[in-house]
Formats: C-alpha cells, structure tokens, sequence
C-alpha cells in the first residue's frame, strides 16, 4: 500500500483540493525518509 493510499484511508480529504494537499503531505514525508536512510553511517565489519 502506498503512502498516498495509507493516508487517504486516515485523513478527511475533500475535493481536487484536499488531494493536492495530500500529495504536498505525502511528498515531506517520503523526501524526509529518503532523506534519514541515506544518512545513516553504516560501521564496517
């Protein structure tokens, strides 16, 4: 399931505006999970 999805079933949305606010929602999240998993130092072994 997407994020898209997960929070459409969560949040009251109406409207073409309610889905673009959703989307602007879903995109912060997703850039700041990238964001905390790419800059994550791993130690070597």
């Amino acid at each position: 399931m997407s994020s898209m999805e997960t929070l459409k079933r969560h949040l009251p949305i109406s409207g073409p505006e309610g889905l673009h606010e959703l989307r602007k929602i879903v995109e912060r999240f997703e850039e700041k999970i990238y964001s905390i998993a790419t800059s994550q130092v791993y130690p070597s072994c």
